[in-house]
C-alpha cells in the first residue's frame, strides 16, 4: 500500500509592483481593449518583478514562507523541484540556486520544464519519489517571470504575470485520506502553439491553438484519472487549475461536467503565472479556509508542448 500524501503547509512570493490592463494600454502603447481582456479573460492585472529579481529569488521567498507555515527546519527537506521556463540561467538548474538561499542543505535538488503545466508534472515527480521511499519531505515549487519575455506592444501582453508558490510535502502511514494520482499527458503536435525561440526573444503565441489543444486535452486527463480511481465529476470538492483564462477554464468545466464555482480563481489579480498559477492558487485557498480534512481535490493544468495533466488529492 502507498504511504499517504500530506500537503503540510504551503508559500507564496509575489512582486510588489501591481500592472493594470489600463496602465498597459496608457504606458506601453498596448493595442487592447482593457474592458474586454477582463471580461473575457478574467485578467485585470498582474504583478511585475523588479529589475534584478530572479526567479529564484521568488523560489526561495516561497520556499521559505512554506517552511515557516510548517514550523519545520530547512535542513529536513530531502528533495527540491523548481517548476520553471523562465530559469536563471541555462544552467545549473534554478533548483540549486534555491537550494542555496533557502537553507536547503540536505536536499536533492533539480527543475522540471513543462511550462504552465510545469507544477503538475513536479507534484506528480514529488509525489512517487516520496511513495517510494526516496525522500519523506519535499519541496514543490513554481516560480515564472515572464514579464521579461513579454513583448508589451503586442495584445496578447495582457496574459503573463510574475509569481511564485511552494507546496511542502510529507509522505506518512496509510489513513483514509491523503491518497494522490495523476493522468500528465503530452502531445508534441501542437509544439509550437507557443514557444520562446531563444535567449532575448518573446514569447510566440498561437491563442487560438493553445485554447483548442487544451480544452480536448485537460478535460480527458480529468475523465481518466476520476474514472481510474472510481470517482465522477460530482464527487470532486474542489479545483485547483491552472490559470490560463476565465474563458478557457469555463469550458473546461463545461466539458468535464465540473460547475464552475468549484474552481478556485485568482487570474483577476495576478494573471497567468505560468508554473507558478497552481501553487499560488492552493495557498489562497487554504488560507482563506477553502479546504477541508477529506476534501476531493482536482489539480488541473495544460501548457505548451503541448502538455496537459489532471490529479486527485484526497486533503488530510
Amino acid at each position: 500500500m502507498k504511504p499517504a500524501l500530506r500537503v503540510i503547509s504551503t508559500g507564496v512570493c509575489l512582486p510588489e509592483r501591481i500592472v493594470t490592463n489600463d496602465e498597459i494600454r496608457r504606458e506601453r502603447n498596448a493595442a487592447i481593449d482593457p474592458q474586454w481582456v477582463e471580461n473575457t479573460l478574467g485578467i485585470r492585472q498582474r504583478r511585475i518583478a523588479e529589475d534584478g529579481v530572479q526567479t529564484s529569488d521568488l523560489a526561495a521567498k516561497a520556499a521559505r514562507e512554506a517552511l515557516r507555515n510548517a514550523g519545520v527546519a530547512a535542513d529536513s527537506i530531502d528533495l527540491v523541484i523548481v517548476a520553471t521556463s523562465s530559469p536563471d540561467q541555462r544552467a545549473p538548474a534554478t533548483a540549486c540556486f534555491v537550494q542555496k538561499k533557502a537553507g536547503l542543505t540536505n536536499a536533492i535538488a533539480f527543475d522540471v520544464s513543462a511550462v504552465c503545466s510545469g507544477f503538475l508534472f513536479s507534484l506528480t515527480t514529488a509525489a512517487s519519489m516520496l511513495h517510494a521511499g526516496q525522500a519523506r519531505r519535499a519541496l514543490v515549487i513554481g516560480a515564472d517571470i515572464y514579464s521579461r519575455v513579454t513583448d508589451w506592444g503586442r495584445r496578447d501582453c495582457v496574459f503573463f504575470g510574475d509569481g511564485s508558490g511552494a507546496a511542502l510535502l510529507e509522505s506518512g502511514p496509510q489513513t483514509a485520506h491523503g491518497h494522490f494520482d495523476a493522468e500528465l499527458f503530452t502531445d508534441s503536435t501542437a509544439a509550437q502553439a507557443f514557444s520562446i525561440k531563444g535567449q532575448g526573444d518573446s514569447f510566440d503565441m498561437n491563442g487560438p491553438a493553445v485554447f483548442n489543444a487544451a480544452k480536448h486535452a485537460v478535460p480527458r486527463c480529468i475523465n481518466e484519472v476520476l474514472a481510474r480511481n472510481g470517482m465522477t465529476s460530482s464527487d470532486v470538492d474542489i479545483v485547483v487549475p491552472h490559470q490560463p483564462s476565465r474563458s478557457l477554464l469555463g469550458e473546461i468545466a463545461r466539458r468535464a461536467d465540473i460547475p464552475f464555482d468549484r474552481f478556485h480563481l485568482n487570474m483577476d489579480r495576478y494573471a497567468n503565472t505560468v508554473g507558478a498559477t497552481i501553487p499560488i492558487a492552493l495557498h489562497e485557498a487554504v488560507m482563506a479556509g477553502k479546504v477541508h480534512s477529506g476534501d476531493r481535490m482536482l489539480f488541473a493544468a495544460a501548457g505548451a508542448g503541448f502538455t496537459a495533466g489532471a490529479a486527485i488529492h484526497h486533503w488530510c
